[in-house]
C-alpha cells in the first residue's frame, strides 16, 4: 500500500483540479453576462506585474429600512458574503443592487463578498484584473466589468469592456513572440 500511496495521491489531486476547471468552464459557458460599471483605480503592482484594481458602482440599496441608530455596516457585520438582487437594464448593465432581497426569483441574484464588513467595500467575485505586461494603456479604457453569473448568484469575472460594452481586444495588441505591442 505504501508504494501506491504517492500514485493514488497524485491521481486524486489531478482529478480534483480537473473537476474544478470543468466546473468553472461550465459556469463560463452556461451563465448570463451582466455588466457592472467600474470606478477608476490605479493599474500596477510591483510583485504581480500589470493589473487593474477594480472598484464597482453597485448603487446599493436595502430592502428593509434601517432601525433607529442602525447603520448598514452593522447590518452586514460578520457576513462573509451577502446575497443581493440586481436590477438590469436592457443591455444587462446593473442599475441598482438591493441587499437582503425578499424575493430573489424576480430578478438576477448576485453574491457579494464582504471581507471588510463595510458596505462600501462589497464586491462581486474579484477586486483585481491581471493582464499581460504592456497592456495597461489599453485596459485603462475599461468602463465596465463583465461577469458570468449563474442561477445561484455566483459570479466569475470574465472580461473588461469599453464605454458602449464593446470588447477592448487588448490581448490582440500583444505580439507574444516578439515582445512588442501592435498599434491597432
Amino acid at each position: 500500500m505504501k508504494k501506491y500511496f504517492s500514485l493514488i495521491l497524485a491521481i486524486a489531486t489531478t482529478l480534483f483540479f480537473v473537476g474544478l476547471i470543468a466546473k468553472n468552464e461550465w459556469h463560463l459557458h452556461h451563465s448570463k453576462s451582466i455588466f457592472i460599471e467600474l470606478k477608476p483605480v490605479d493599474p500596477r503592482s510591483i510583485l504581480q506585474g500589470d493589473y487593474m484594481a477594480l472598484a464597482y458602482e453597485l448603487n446599493l440599496q436595502t430592502s428593509k429600512p434601517l432601525a433607529e441608530n442602525e447603520t448598514l455596516n452593522q447590518r452586514i457585520f460578520n457576513h462573509a458574503s451577502i446575497r443581493a438582487k440586481v436590477t438590469l437594464d436592457s443591455h444587462n448593465k446593473v442599475i441598482r443592487t438591493i441587499l437582503e432581497p425578499k424575493n430573489l426569483s424576480a430578478e438576477q441574484s448576485l453574491i457579494l463578498k464582504n471581507p471588510e464588513n463595510r458596505y462600501q467595500a462589497l464586491y462581486p467575485a474579484s477586486r483585481s484584473f491581471l493582464f499581460a505586461e504592456g497592456l495597461a494603456q489599453c485596459y485603462e479604457k475599461a468602463k465596465y466589468a463583465e461577469f458570468k453569473v449563474n442561477l445561484k448568484g455566483e459570479a466569475i469575472l470574465f472580461d473588461l469592456r469599453g464605454e458602449e460594452l464593446q470588447p477592448l481586444n487588448c490581448k490582440k495588441q500583444k505580439n507574444w513572440w516578439e515582445g512588442t505591442i501592435k498599434d491597432l
